[in-house]
């Protein structure tokens, strides 16, 4: 991180002149749209039948008047717009849509400075009109008015309106040290767009925003938050998607508190007993043995600890569980304590090379019948900074009940 507040500042301000940019874009794109009047109010804004117009835009029918409105602007007609939203207003002065109209139909007429006090003064009668909010958005962005510029999409999100721009927004506020701040603040009120939050994070976060996403967790830590399990996941997941591997297992050794002496072993939990204990909903790094979800996996109890049964009606090909390790470039060879006869198993060892997915080829030391208990293989230089090991179901016809256990690298 920078020491220097003249490096901040400096940095800042290219990252927010990127996100301006971007939200900007984004924000006069949504700002074109304009919800298209129904009903009778409509029909009279393009008839102008003058026995319409009288029913439907007159005082006594202020919200009628308002679509009306709100379809003359739409249909460019923004003189009129702003005349009969105008006259709405002197009857009903709470009315945010005929705000709404009047003060974009005053901006569009080339009085920006007037247009933009009506605005806010629609902005202030609530939070329900997207048209304005987006409005308001927009404004904020191009001002740096950071608390305004999450407040609004906060709004938008909440309502589940706008996500196409918000998700992109929020990302975008990760890595701006002003936005992320606010963007802290909103998360600490458990907002019910959290979770999406972090799910977008999951699928979408760029390899340029890692700093910014750790920078945010600090900051919601800083704050008393509680980040949940499901949130460090998402975060070290995806930077196992974008090849971080080092990087996204520390994450998730540091947010579930792996003890070291664990982490010094490969695999992880080699004998399943933390698998073995684990509920089968908890959320589950694939640093850990992840489980086939569509079977039901079975654990035995002995003397040296937990073991996975190996079931012997699985067709071939399945997998059955697998856990990504971090294994140097050489020699390495895979043991297991077996509980049966390894010849008699359905099931193999795969090894498969991150993030090339090139899978290595095995040196079986007891011939092709037993792929358990011991495989030797070579991780190469290049493509395979990590690995993921896979116990896959083999197709064998004097296939036997067996368990697997102890499973270490050397």
């Amino acid at each position: 991180m920078p020491d220097t507040g003249k490096t901040i500042r400096k940095t800042s301000g290219k990252t927010g002149r990127i996100a301006r940019t971007l939200v900007a874009v984004l924000l006069g794109t949504g700002l074109c749209w304009q919800i298209s009047a129904a009903g009778v109010a409509s029909l009279a804004a393009r008839s102008s039948d003058p026995r319409l117009l009288t029913a439907t835009g007159s005082a006594a029918h202020p919200q009628a008047g308002s679509i009306m409105a709100q379809s003359l602007l739409a249909a460019g007609q923004r003189a009129p717009a702003a005349a009969l939203a105008r006259s709405i207003l002197l009857v009903d002065p709470t009315n945010d849509r005929a705000m709404r109209v009047l003060g974009l139909a005053t901006e569009a007429l080339g009085q920006r400075d007037q247009g933009a006090m009506i605005m806010r003064q629609a902005a202030a009668l609530g939070w329900r009109d997207t048209p304005t909010q987006l409005w308001v958005l927009r404004d904020a962005v191009m001002r740096d008015d950071y608390v305004t510029v999450i407040q609004r999409a906060d709004a938008l999100a909440r309502r589940n309106r706008s996500g196409e721009l918000t998700q992109p927004l929020f990302r975008a506020a990760v890595t701006e040290p002003h936005l992320r701040g606010a963007l802290a603040d909103s998360l600490g009120d458990k907002p019910m767009w959290r979770g999406a939050f972090f799910a977008d994070i999951r699928q979408n976060l760029p390899a340029t925003s890692t700093a910014g996403m750790e920078a945010l967790f600090r900051d919601m830590k800083a704050r008393g938050q509680t980040i949940g399990s499901i949130e460090w996941l998402s975060y070290a997941e995806r930077l196992i998607d974008l090849g971080q591997f080092q990087r996204a297992r520390q994450v998730w050794a540091n947010a579930f508190k792996v003890p070291a002496s664990r982490l010094s072993t490969s695999p992880y939990d080699g004998n399943f007993a933390l698998a073995a204990a684990r509920p089968n909903d908890a959320p589950t790094s694939r640093f850990e043995w992840v489980f086939n979800p569509d079977l039901a996996m079975t654990f035995a109890e002995g003397s040296g600890g937990s073991s996975l049964t190996i079931p012997t009606d699985i067709a071939g090909g399945t997998p059955l569980a697998s856990q990504v390790v971090i294994l140097p470039a050489g020699e390495h060879t895979l043991t297991a304590k077996i509980d049966g006869s390894p010849s008699a198993a359905a099931a193999g060892w795969t090894i498969t090379c991150l993030p090339s997915k090139q899978i290595l080829p095995r040196r079986l030391a007891r011939g092709a019948s037993d792929e358990l208990s011991s495989v030797t293989f070579d991780v190469p230089g290049d493509g395979c900074v990590a690995q993921q090991l896979t116990l896959m179901t083999r197709d064998r016809l004097d296939a036997q009940s067996i368990t697997i256990g102890d499973v270490r690298i050397r």
